[in-house]
């Protein structure tokens, strides 16, 4: 059901039958709808005729709805209006090679963080996350961003932190501002909770589960994030265990927009290796910057 603090319940309700549709390409019944987001099925019903009326739905001889030619029509203009900085693809693919391991791209708003590039590399990383994931923005995700934002926005977004991280967060933040990157460790059992999170996203994605089930466990995807490291911790010699990377990208204006990360998940990682990672990662995140300067380009995500 949605939120009871919502100051729309009735758009939550939408707004929830829309996104699970769009999660269905096989299609799925009015009353496998109503049952999966708590709804009566009068109201289910009620939804689904109008939405089927503006063709943001259709429904198909077996009585099983998916989404309609106005609603696909809508996500290509929605696609081409989410800025990515050119050569976007091409440049991840060169990082995602010189680091060995996956490499995305995000776009960091008010409130949360859509992914809008994704190239998993040698392994699933960013697990179970694929282009168009939209997360909240808590703690530690949008970092490089928030870190270039007023005091107030950096307060609320360390707000969402656990309170003992808050200190070693805001370190991390003014590392981002003077070098440009930021990482982070990880727990010894992370990468396999980790990998077998993205296998139950995976799974979700094409069973009957609850449409609510998939977006809790991609909740616990985004908290999955370990210790964030400060410049005495990336300046040691001794091996450090490495959860992912992230650097800010700017638009023309110079304002820090979009998330470039990486993910190496390993357990140790000797300070030759850290450097060669954060070398890579700021290079690439300096020549994507560099792109929105020349060509702030409008392309396809993926």
């Amino acid at each position: 059901m949605p939120d009871k603090r919502s100051p729309s319940p009735p758009t939550e309700r939408v707004i929830a039958v829309v996104e699970l549709l769009a999660d269905r390409a096989s299609g799925i019944s009015a009353a496998q709808i109503a049952d999966e987001l708590g709804l009566s099925r009068s109201t289910a019903l009620a939804i689904l005729t109008t939405l089927t009326g503006h063709g943001w739905i259709s429904r198909a001889p077996d009585l099983r709805y998916r989404p309609g030619a106005r609603l696909a029509t809508l996500v290509t203009r929605a696609r081409g209006t989410l800025p990515v900085p050119a050569n976007t693809r091409q440049s991840l693919r060169e990082l995602a090679g010189a680091v060995g391991c996956g490499a995305a791209l995000s776009l960091v708003g008010a409130t949360e963080l859509t992914f809008v590039s994704v190239l998993a590399g040698e392994g699933r990383v960013p697990a179970g996350i694929t282009p168009d994931t939209v997360l909240p923005l808590r703690a530690p995700a949008g970092a490089a961003v928030v870190a270039f934002r007023a005091e107030a926005e950096q307060q609320q977004w360390l707000a969402t932190a656990p309170a003992g991280q808050h200190e070693r967060l805001g370190e991390t933040l003014a590392l981002i501002r003077s070098t440009g990157v930021g990482a982070w460790g990880i727990d010894a059992a992370d990468p396999a909770a980790l990998d077998v999170l993205a296998d139950v996203v995976e799974h979700l994605g094409g069973s009957p589960a609850p449409h609510r089930l998939r977006q809790r466990v991609f909740g616990l995807l985004a908290g999955i994030s370990g210790k964030p490291y400060t410049a005495s911790d990336l300046a040691t010699d001794a091996a450090l265990p490495l959860s992912y990377l992230a650097a800010p990208v700017f638009d023309t204006a110079g304002v820090a927009r979009w998330e470039l990360q990486i993910g190496p998940l390993q357990a140790a990682v000797d300070r030759p290796r850290r450097e060669h990672y954060l070398s890579c990662l700021r290079r690439t995140a300096q020549k994507l910057s560099t792109a929105t300067e020349s060509e702030e380009a409008n392309v396809h995500i993926g």
